[in-house]
């Protein structure tokens, strides 16, 4: 049933609360009208601006887990995903042909590639300033995106679903406090186990092909644009099978599987058909996982400034993955690369050790929380997905 709000304030927390009014039977018909438009203008929003700013490296995972219901972000994590992956894999086959144009104009081949896909960012970026869209409860008033009673339908669904549509009032001690939570940690670290591996394989794969399974530069590029472009299976199909029966730990733990076997794969066998095999399936894995620990922790926190600090947590960390994954591809050790190879399998032996860990105390909390012994993230009703 649809329902009417009436909105008040918890004089204990600050956080803003809703009372629901049972609407009626044709009320309720247009409420869901009016919630599958919400949702389609949603998805057209938010994964472009996502994915454009995914594109410039500026996204944090808050974007679309702050305007989202929990058991619709896995989707759109995995399309926003998807997209930039195949926006990467694009680049690859532009870098091909720009690579021709060395010695054009007194440029190199990679000075093209810096001064087109450059100029591309910067349009981009100036168009990405007038389709962002502000905060839910205020997106009436952002660039033809929601209508006032869109707006309305937005914030009751999400005060429904985890209570946090408008932030308590700032306070430095509140925010401190947040630090004390130890799932902000684990999560941390996985996106740096996951974002070492990433920028690893994402980046150096023309090296690898090119160094260590003999292909030429050219070639090279070329062939790790459909190593990238395996996003379907890897991502968009397993994503929509776990938004329905939202599981978050059972993909993330087959994903890293599944790259310890590719990365296996491409340290250990000799045949270079197998070892390129070995790429489609660590790449596959790591672009699946991205999509499922962002919906992981999205799914397993609440409040406005608890999202704050963990999307501020995860982003350094996963720069800090980025750098420190620039540093394991070594040329030297063409054409097996062994410190790649054996620290892309133990850094996801850490993150299936972190997601067990996880799992079991959310079993725990969860059962708890159903005999009411406990309320979970301070919010009533809430419960922990894995």
């Amino acid at each position: 049933m649809a329902v009417q709000i009436s909105s008040g304030t918890d004089a204990s927390n600050g956080a803003s609360k809703t009372s629901l009014v049972p609407s009626s039977p044709t009320e309720d018909i247009e409420s869901l009208k009016l919630e599958r438009i919400l949702r389609r203008k949603v998805d057209l929003r938010l994964c472009t601006i996502a994915g454009i700013l995914y594109s410039l490296d500026q996204l944090d995972s808050g974007l679309i887990s702050s305007a989202s219901v929990t058991k619709e972000q896995q989707l759109r994590f995995a399309y926003l995903q998807s997209g930039g992956v195949i926006i990467v894999a694009t680049g690859n086959i532009v870098n091909f042909g720009l690579n021709l144009l060395n010695g054009h104009a007194g440029l190199k081949g990679w000075q093209w590639m810096y001064l087109v896909q450059g100029l591309i960012t910067c349009v981009i970026g100036v168009a990405t300033y007038f389709w962002i869209v502000d905060f839910p409860e205020n997106s009436q008033q952002s660039f033809y995106f929601l209508t006032k009673a869109e707006t309305d339908i937005a914030v009751r669904r999400i005060q429904e679903d985890r209570g946090d549509v408008k932030p308590a009032p700032f306070s430095l001690l509140e925010l401190a406090r947040q630090f004390l939570d130890p799932k902000i940690y684990g999560f941390a670290a996985s996106f740096f186990l996951l974002n070492l591996v990433s920028t690893a394989l994402s980046y150096f794969l023309p090296i690898i092909l090119q160094s260590g399974m003999g292909f030429s530069e050219n070639k090279s590029i070329l062939l790790s644009a459909p190593v990238l472009s395996d996003i379907y299976l890897a991502n968009d199909l397993p994503s929509h099978m776990l938004q329905e029966y939202r599981l978050r730990a059972p993909i993330i733990t087959f994903n890293s599987l599944c790259l310890i076997t590719g990365f296996a794969m491409l340290g250990f066998a000799d045949q270079v058909t197998v070892r390129y095999i070995g790429t489609f399936l660590a790449t596959g894995a790591y672009i699946s996982n991205w999509a499922a620990l962002n919906c992981y922790q999205a799914n397993n926190i609440t409040g406005q400034w608890k999202r704050v600090v963990t999307a501020a947590a995860i982003t350094a960390c996963n720069g800090l993955g980025g750098v420190a994954g620039a540093f394991i591809v070594r040329q030297k050790e063409a054409p097996r690369y062994p410190t790649a190879i054996w620290v892309s399998i133990g850094s996801h032996l850490l993150i299936i050790a972190i997601i067990a860990a996880f799992t079991l105390y959310f079993f725990y909390a969860n059962k708890k929380q159903r005999k009411g012994e406990k309320i979970i993230e301070g919010t009533d009703g809430f419960r922990y997905t894995y």
